[in-house]
C-alpha cells in the first residue's frame, strides 16, 4: 500500500476512516500509521478494527503503536481481541472462548485505558462510551458463519459517525443494531438456505431496512 498523494483532498469528502489490520504486513505498517495521522489532521473519525491482534506479538505491538501514534474514535473487536489490547498475557483463542469472557468488564477497562469508544461484538454486543455501558442482543448465528461479517460491521459503524471524532453513543447503538437487525431479517428470509445465500440477503436487507422494523426489533439494555 502506498500513501496516496491526494489523501488530504480525499478526506474532505469522506465521513470516516476504517482501519482494519486483517492484511497487516511490515511493508504497509508505516503507511497505515501515516494515513491515520493524516485523518487526525483532517478532523476525520477513525474506526479501528484490531483483527486477530492476539495472534502474534508483532500484531499486538503494531496495534499499541498505532493507538499511541494516532487518536481513534472507536475500537471494535471481539472480546478476545479487545482483551489482547489491555492484557499483555492474553492470546488469541478463537471466538468460541469469548463466551467465557466478561465483555462488559473488558470494554470498561479498555475505555479507561484508551479513552475512546469501545464496541465488543459477540453473541451479545457491548458498547462503552463515557459513563455508559450498553448491551445489544440482536443478530443471527449465521454472522459467525460468514467470513468478513465483522469487517462489514466496521464499515457500517464508520458510516454512522458523520465526521464526529467523539461519537455519541446513540450513533454507535444505531450502527450496531441496524447491522444485527438486518442480519436477523435476512436469516428469516424464505430464500436463505445458509451462509451462501445469507450474505447477499444481508446486503439487500441493510439497503431496505426501515425505521419501523428497527424500532420493533431492537433489543437494548443499559448495564452498570
Amino acid at each position: 500500500m502506498k500513501l496516496p498523494k491526494k489523501l488530504k483532498n480525499f478526506y474532505k469528502v469522506a465521513q470516516a476512516l476504517l482501519i482494519n489490520i486483517g492484511t497487516l504486513t511490515a511493508q504497509n505498517e508505516q503507511d497505515i500509521i501515516a494515513i491515520a495521522q493524516t485523518a487526525n489532521e483532517a478532523g476525520l473519525p477513525i474506526v479501528f478494527d484490531p483483527v486477530a491482534v492476539g495472534a502474534s506479538t508483532y500484531r499486538k505491538q503494531f496495534c499499541k503503536l498505532l493507538l499511541k501514534s494516532a487518536k481513534v474514535s472507536v475500537i471494535k473487536g471481539n472480546a478476545s481481541e479487545i482483551l489482547a489490547l489491555i492484557d499483555d498475557t492474553a492470546t488469541m483463542k478463537g471466538t468460541d472462548s469469548d463466551a467465557n469472557l466478561d465483555a462488559v468488564a473488558i470494554a470498561k477497562k479498555a475505555y479507561a485505558i484508551y479513552k475512546t469508544a469501545i464496541v465488543i461484538t459477540g453473541k451479545e454486543d457491548v458498547i462503552v462510551q463515557g459513563d455508559k455501558a450498553i448491551v445489544l442482543a440482536n443478530g443471527s448465528p449465521l454472522l459467525a458463519r460468514v467470513t468478513g461479517a465483522g469487517c462489514l460491521l466496521g464499515g457500517v459503524i464508520a458510516g454512522f459517525l458523520f465526521r464526529e471524532t467523539e461519537p455519541d453513543i446513540e450513533a454507535l447503538i444505531e450502527a450496531v443494531s441496524v447491522f444485527n437487525i438486518a442480519a436477523e431479517v435476512a436469516a428469516e428470509n424464505e430464500n436463505c438456505g445458509g451462509p451462501g445465500t445469507f450474505s447477499p440477503l444481508l446486503l439487500d436487507t441493510l439497503y431496505h431496512l426501515n425505521e419501523t422494523t428497527y424500532q420493533q426489533r431492537i433489543r437494548i439494555q443499559e448495564v452498570e
